[in-house]
């Protein structure tokens, strides 16, 4: 059985943020790149060979999202007079519908002649 190659690298997912990423976050990050790209793969059946430029960038955000979403899963925190609350429930990875059509093809042209009637 072949794997298919991650759509990008922890490397990549480093060169998107200013903080330094620590051993386990690189290890955690390196999970995460193959399941992004798993998740791209299953989502985006037509996705061209090889990718298009935009799979790097698209990964690396879904990464810095999860990484930055609480590791115990809380959608929510409160500590004295501050709160915060996650902007995607589900936290962890996940890819928006707007990350996908960065790496669907693009729709064809309409091809052929029509009229349009006026009355």
């Amino acid at each position: 059985m072949s794997t298919d190659p991650p759509l990008a690298t922890v490397a990549d997912v480093q060169a998107r943020t200013e903080v330094q990423l620590t051993p386990e976050q690189q290890a955690r990050a390196a999970v995460l790149v193959a399941d992004a790209s798993a998740i791209i793969r299953a989502r985006v059946p037509e996705l061209p060979d090889p990718p298009p430029a935009t799979a790097p960038g698209v990964i690396a955000t879904a990464v810095l999202r999860a990484l930055a979403s609480p590791p115990d899963g809380n959608k929510s925190e409160t500590v004295g007079g501050h709160s915060r609350t996650a902007a995607h429930e589900g936290g962890g990875l996940y890819l928006t519908e707007d990350e996908l059509d960065l790496l669907r093809p693009p729709a064809p042209a309409p091809r052929g002649a029509f009229s349009i009637w006026t009355v």
